[in-house]
């Protein structure tokens, strides 16, 4: 079994470093199963995230502090930490915290408010259509030629991008 060594961050690191640091820890420590170090670390993480303002990290460790409170059975805590994932993420925006905050709602108010689980499912449904047309429009772009270049001659297309 692999475990990823606690790295020493020095006191003169930067917040993203140790940040990102606790991060990576806690989900080791979640794969592996050591759900009260990673509780810990991911708590961490979200300290130093909101003390050096990276919103993505700590959206991103509020779901996954969320995954350790739905394992353990404790709703409750699990439900609001995706709340304050699911505003992070809206007001940033992250389109992939959406989906994912969105999904965690869905599966959490299914039981007791049915139909908040539904308004979840269809802004998740929303979220999943606006990538999609997304990726449609950008596959048609002149620059999406690029990416077809690789054992041809030069798109005439992109040409003017030279």
């Amino acid at each position: 079994q692999r475990r990823v060594r606690e790295a020493v961050v020095s006191t003169q690191s930067t917040g993203s470093l140790k940040a990102s640091s606790y991060c990576i820890q806690g989900m080791a420590a979640l794969v592996e199963g050591r759900l009260t170090d990673a509780k810990r670390k991911l708590r961490e993480t979200v300290v130093m995230a909101n003390k050096a303002d990276l919103n993505k990290l700590t959206s991103s460790a509020f779901l996954l502090l969320a995954h350790i409170f739905v394992d353990i059975g404790n709703q409750t805590d699990a439900l609001e930490m995706v709340k304050s994932a699911h505003e992070i993420a809206n007001r940033i925006p992250d389109i992939s915290l959406q989906m994912w905050s969105c999904k965690m709602l869905e599966q959490l108010y299914r039981t007791d408010q049915p139909e908040k689980s539904g308004e979840m499912r269809e802004l998740r449904e929303k979220l999943s259509a606006k990538i999609e047309k997304e990726s449609e429009e950008s596959t048609s772009l002149p620059e999406h030629n690029l990416l077809q270049w690789l054992d041809s001659e030069f798109p005439s297309s992109c040409m003017s991008m030279v």
